[in-house]
């Protein structure tokens, strides 16, 4: 694996801050809830993408598109693995449905 996994033990209400700059990328309070700081690589959960930066973007075996094209087979922890991008970390928190997840990409 090119990344690092950090299992955060969140609701799916609660707020997700940056490690390095201390930014709420998922602010609730905000009708914009999604709000990436210049860390922030991408925002997802398990059936697409929320927020995807275009240099992350770019180290993906397929492009954004072709992923939520056939999100019918979706398996977006399998498509983040296949990134070539080394050295990042990876928040994982509750999406709110069970057996769901958020994941974040942060430089590290």
């Amino acid at each position: 694996m090119n990344f690092k996994m950090v299992e955060l033990d969140l609701t799916a209400e609660q707020n997700v801050t940056c490690p390095i700059c201390q930014h709420a990328v998922i602010d609730w309070s905000q009708e914009q809830y999604v709000q990436p700081c210049e860390h922030t690589l991408f925002i997802a959960f398990d059936l697409g993408f929320e927020y995807v930066s275009d240099p992350y973007e770019a180290t993906l075996a397929r492009s954004v598109d072709e992923i939520h094209a056939h999100d019918d087979q979706i398996n977006l922890l399998e498509d983040l693995k296949q990134s070539s991008l080394t050295d990042y970390v990876i928040h994982r928190s509750a999406f709110g449905m069970p057996g769901m997840y958020r994941y974040i990409g942060f430089k590290a």
